[in-house]
């Protein structure tokens, strides 16, 4: 039987293991958070500590800073990509042949519950390595963050993530990392991104730099339906969304949406039952959605082609 002394040290060695591959990270204004090595030059961190920003130093040690630059950032899910000229993980080894960095290793399929032992690995200003403990207090399918962002498992552990431990990892019984923490999503609460919405946000940003933002083009206000047209048309619906706006050459302009158009239900979601922002925030360019709706106390039903948001 295992001994506290023997837990104690296996977590140690877990730490110690994950931190190879956690890195500080300074940006402008001396904004210090930590950052993940994804391969040679890729490195993952929390999108509210760094902007579009060059000349980002990180390091493991400070006596070897590394100049960075972003690739891309997506702050509603808090993901940024850093990229490098110089290799990350050419350090040599020590004395005792100690590898000072090395890509992380991530377990792509967690079997996690409420209850598991999980520890925070990050790193201060100053390189030094350090370490947060808890247990898994919370897990969800399917979340959605305060701007409309998906995030594929809700991971909330019970842990404190001190300053800097943003972009930082978690990981979990098998030692691997299990996501990567931030502070910025849920006030007062560190969540943990799974490896699933890393994978998908980070493959995007590669490409494009940025995250593509769903643009229908047209503005929306609550409003509660009289009883007589639910009457009129037999609705069962109490309540839709009221067209107050329709951007010129947008893709409800093009649907031929019209002002004091009542939309009632956009693919699945019905506009009684949440408001509009969180459902066009759900939408993804490209997708071609059903619409239904109310025009001059006649009922319509026809399909728009979500665009994409027009950058600044």
């Amino acid at each position: 039987m295992a001994t506290w002394s023997d837990l104690s040290n296996e977590i140690s060695r877990a730490v110690g293991e994950a931190g190879k591959s956690i890195v500080t990270v300074q940006g402008r204004g001396g904004r210090t958070s930590s950052g993940i090595i994804l391969d040679e030059t890729t490195v993952l961190t929390a999108a509210h500590a760094v902007h579009d920003e060059e000349n980002i130093r990180m390091w493991i040690s400070p006596e070897h800073p590394i100049t960075a630059s972003v690739k891309g950032r997506d702050s509603g899910t808090d993901i940024a990509v850093l990229k490098t000229e110089a290799s990350l993980t050419e350090s040599k080894a020590d004395a005792a042949g100690d590898v000072h960095a090395r890509p992380a290793q991530f377990n792509e399929n967690p079997q996690l519950a409420v209850g598991q032992l999980v520890v925070a690995v990050a790193r201060t200003w100053r390189g030094n390595l350090v370490a947060s403990s808890g247990v898994l207090s919370g897990l969800m399918g399917e979340w959605h963050t305060f701007r409309g962002k998906k995030i594929e498992t809700f991971i909330r552990p019970d842990l404190t993530l001190y300053r800097g431990f943003s972009g930082g990892a978690l990981i979990g019984a098998d030692q691997k990392i299990i996501g990567m923490t931030t502070a910025a999503l849920r006030r007062g609460s560190p969540l943990a991104l799974p490896y699933s919405t890393i994978k998908r946000i980070t493959t995007v940003l590669l490409e494009k730099g940025y995250i593509p933002a769903p643009y229908l083009g047209v503005g929306l206000q609550p409003v509660r339906l009289p009883e007589s047209l639910k009457q009129k048309l037999n609705l069962t619906e109490r309540a839709g969304a009221l067209v107050v706006h329709v951007e010129p050459e947008s893709p409800a302009d093009k649907a031929q949406f019209l002002v004091g158009d009542i939309l009632l239900k956009l693919g699945d979601s019905m506009f009684e039952e949440e408001p509009p922002r969180p459902i066009l925030a759900r939408l993804s360019p490209g997708q071609s959605m059903s619409i239904t709706g109310v025009r001059g106390g006649q009922m319509f039903s026809w399909n728009v082609s979500i665009g994409e948001r027009p950058r600044r």
